[in-house]
């Protein structure tokens, strides 16, 4: 599995050992189209990734029209050789700001992957696709640290997802594409019979969730249906496991089903600003999960239920008295099962 982190570090360490530095290091990363190499400048070890575009160049209007931001220079080159290929135009894409190379590592490795994975696109169309989406992301502040409500509510979700892998080892893993929760959707999973969202509770002498505006636990023809499916944590330092290790857990398991889809996967992470590193400090323990039919019946809050003028009214739900609506969670993980 292509690795660029590493394959940056390596070439690095290989320069530091040299007597004479080159004029540049190149290693192959692919020799299937489109062919990549990786770079470093042995002046000041910046990173650079060369995308093969074959003999003829791309427009200058193409060019120009890549998305790229301050730290970074996207060009198109032309060599008269590199490595077996002769008279070849690249895609060279270089590091130009000292400052935090390990995010540059990301950003290109991610662009590699969608390269390898996304054969039916054009190249123009994938490279302009995933440095927008980076461009957007770093516009947006880059990566930033959940907070604790945060952590813990990626945390549900992601119990979810590995319980749905578990439980369905033969699937497909659609899943992913039916998780809305980091795209900021109503309901954190819309799937074709039902929505789901994820609620933790933090507090042992409570089972009090939060809803956090009126619409969230609306039913209409989109969703015609609702469940809760609350995860009753514990935080610990010694026992259970952590937001870093779960989120590995299931990029690993996606991996060997589907790379499409793990890599959507880690696109969405990306979404939320997670960099699993960060989050390895604190541990969940599950206690119980269980599950609730949020129906016509069910105590909730709707638009139609609020004096006019006011809105964005967020509540708590006593899940103490809701018994009568809990069902079992086996069923949940049916409901999102692929027929077929």
């Amino acid at each position: 599995m292509l690795n660029l982190k590493i394959e940056f570090e390596q070439m690095i360490q290989e320069l530091k050992n040299q007597d004479d530095s080159e004029v540049y290091k190149l290693n192959v990363l692919t020799y299937e189209s489109p062919v990549m190499f990786a770079g470093i400048d042995p002046a000041n070890h910046h990173r650079q990734l060369y995308i093969d575009l074959g003999t003829e160049a791309w427009d200058d209007s193409q060019e120009r029209a890549l998305p790229k931001w301050r730290g970074m220079s996207v060009k198109v080159e032309y060599f008269e050789k590199l490595f077996l290929l002769k008279e070849h135009y690249f895609l060279v894409i270089r590091q130009e700001d000292e400052q935090s190379p390990e995010i540059f590592d990301v950003v290109l490795q991610n662009l590699a992957e969608h390269l390898i994975a996304e054969k039916e696109e054009s190249l123009f169309s994938t490279v302009y696709k995933v440095l927008d989406r980076w461009r957007t992301f770093f516009l947006r502040g880059g990566f930033k640290r959940l907070s604790d409500e945060q952590q813990r509510g990626l945390f549900g979700e992601l119990w979810f997802i590995n319980e749905w892998l578990d439980k369905h080892p033969g699937q497909p893993p659609l899943i992913i594409e039916q998780w809305e929760g980091p795209t900021k959707g109503r309901i954190d999973f819309k799937g074709s019979r039902c929505g789901l969202e994820i609620k933790t509770v933090i507090d042992k002498l409570s089972k009090t969730i939060k809803i956090s505006n009126e619409n969230q636990l609306k039913l209409n023809d989109a969703v015609s249906s609702i469940y809760l499916y609350v995860c009753f944590l514990e935080q610990s330092r010694t026992h259970g496991i952590s937001l870093q290790d779960l989120a590995r857990d299931v990029r690993a398991k996606l991996a060997k089903r589907s790379e499409r889809i793990a890599l959507i996967y880690s696109d969405l992470m990306t979404d939320l600003g997670f960099r699993e590193e960060e989050y390895g400090d604190t541990l969940f323990f599950v206690e119980k999960t269980e599950v609730y039919q949020a129906g016509e019946d069910f105590p909730r809050l709707l638009k139609e239920h609020l004096p006019k003028g006011i809105s964005h009214v967020s509540y708590n739900i006593d899940l103490t008295h809701c018994s009568e609506y809990e069902k079992d969670p086996d069923d949940i993980y049916q409901m999102f099962r692929v027929e077929g």
